[in-house]
């Protein structure tokens, strides 16, 4: 009897240290967590005050926007151009750079 007690003290030791590793690791988890959310902040506000100095404020999906590709005039909403975000077509035609892209008159 004596025997199975302490190899259950034992399990519930070792059941125990590997709760509070665990406990341990989740609270740095949640802080690198806080971190990568701080870091999405201010990107997302850097994209936004680059927006604000650089950008049209009056943009819309709807926008037809008319590219010089090559020489071949190609037209295309601007909802189409920025459909897949974090992409560079995303990033030129969101709006945010309108008072810095240069237009053929």
């Amino acid at each position: 009897m004596e025997a199975l007690r302490r190899e259950r003290e034992a399990r519930e030791q070792l059941l125990n240290e590997h709760i509070s590793t665990c406990k341990r690791k989740v609270g740095i988890l949640d802080r690198e967590v806080e971190n990568i959310n701080r870091g999405f902040e201010e990107l997302k506000n850097k994209k936004a005050k680059i927006a604000a100095e650089h950008g049209d404020q009056n943009v819309n999906e709807d926008d037809i926007i008319v590219i010089n590709v090559g020489g071949k005039m190609i037209t295309a909403s601007r909802g189409t151009l920025t459909y897949q975000k974090g992409t560079m077509l995303e990033a030129l035609f969101s709006g945010r750079w309108d008072k810095e892209i240069q237009c053929d008159g």
